[in-house]
């Protein structure tokens, strides 16, 4: 049985500016949490290989000891660790893949075209490195010795226009057992084409407050089948947190629902947090980011709600919103049940709420 970790889109030494500069920095380091946690778990499970898919740096020139300080923690890994570089940290001629002294155990794959390294007896690793923004590497002209292969390549597995787009079909003319992919930072789960299975396992770290969701790496095993274990990183994630303040009359009942929407891994998470809807009272916003931004790794607390107007505001004036207002009264009062009941509010609500240009309350 072959075990072994794949993962990709690290992009260390990210600027993060997004977040205020003593968090950004730690984010930063988070990274290297990251990196470390992998080859603990690479250790742990006694793998045979670490496959990194490209874009381990965020630049094709990263800084001098933020490469020096990845290559030592890969040469802790009790194993061979195998790296593709992609369209953020491709082959240049200055290149620290090229110029700089990697561990023993670390692989880099420089040529333009896939290439073989042997693993194991019976397994070979193939791979290739983008020399540029954009690369295209074919999956075909290649011939097998062993009867295991696995492809470690940066390809955009959604976009057909994307960095090294494969179809389905010559993925599985590839014939590879299995192919690593790198570049979307959304985990892809398992799929297969023909007899090739293929994954993307997403960023190991998020780089931009968009990329919301778990973060983390592919621990497999080949056998009879290919199998797949997702592993949370220990990065930084981001989420994004929504709150009706609509039917929420109080501090202590918007503290209550934030309790159950705060996730087990709050201290590496940046999050935003959004209230929305119809608010009743004035919320303390001042201590509501406080303890929040004590709560999570990072917070920004975004007030989008509008004061609650009296429903009936309107049901004396004469003009068009009173006319509205009384139509609808007597609607309501005629109403054969509380559903039809309820509609009819809703839509003077949303009658009103067009009126006095104020966003349309919730469904």
């Amino acid at each position: 049985m072959l075990k072994f970790l794949h993962l990709a889109d690290l992009h260390l030494g990210a600027c993060f500016d997004m977040l205020p500069a003593d968090k950004a920095e730690a984010a930063r380091e988070k990274q290297f949490d990251a990196l470390a946690h992998a080859v603990r778990v690479a250790g742990r499970e006694r793998a045979q290989a670490i496959l990194i898919a490209g874009d381990l740096f965020d630049t094709p020139s990263p800084a001098p000891a933020l490469f020096s300080r990845a290559m030592h923690l890969l040469a802790q890994a009790e194993c061979p660790v195998y790296l593709s570089p992609g369209n953020h940290d491709h082959i240049h001629a200055a290149s620290p893949y090229l110029t700089a002294a990697l561990p023993s155990n670390v692989h880099v794959f420089t040529a333009a075209t896939l290439e073989a390294l042997p693993l194991t007896a019976g397994v070979t690793i193939w791979g290739a490195a983008f020399h540029g923004q954009n690369a295209r590497v074919p999956l075909d002209g290649v011939s097998f010795d062993t009867p295991v292969n696995l492809c470690l390549i940066h390809t955009d597995l959604l976009a057909d226009n994307g960095h090294n787009h494969y179809t389905p079909g010559e993925i599985a003319a590839s014939r590879f057992s299995y192919l690593a992919a790198g570049h979307n930072h959304a985990p892809s789960g398992l799929r297969r084409a023909g007899g090739t299975v293929f994954a993307c396992p997403g960023g190991l770290s998020a780089v931009k407050s968009d990329e919301t969701g778990p973060k983390g790496f592919l621990l497999l095993t080949v056998d009879e089948t290919v199998k797949a274990q997702f592993v949370s990183s220990k990065a930084v994630e981001f989420a994004s947190i929504d709150i009706d303040l609509s039917p929420i009359p109080s501090d202590t009942g918007l503290q209550k629902v934030l309790i159950d929407r705060i996730p087990q891994n709050h201290d590496r998470v940046a999050a935003a947090v959004t209230l929305t809807g119809e608010r009743v009272y004035e919320p303390n916003l001042a201590a509501l980011r406080r303890v929040l931004g004590q709560v999570f790794f990072s917070c920004v607390v975004t007030d989008r709600t509008t004061l609650k107007k009296p429903l009936w505001r309107y049901l004396q004036q004469d003009d068009l919103r009173g006319a509205v207002s009384r139509k609808y009264r007597d609607l309501i009062e005629a109403a054969e049940n509380e559903d039809e009941k309820a509609r009819l509010l809703l839509a003077l609500r949303y009658a009103l709420a067009a009126f006095d240009g104020d966003t349309p309350p919730a469904l």
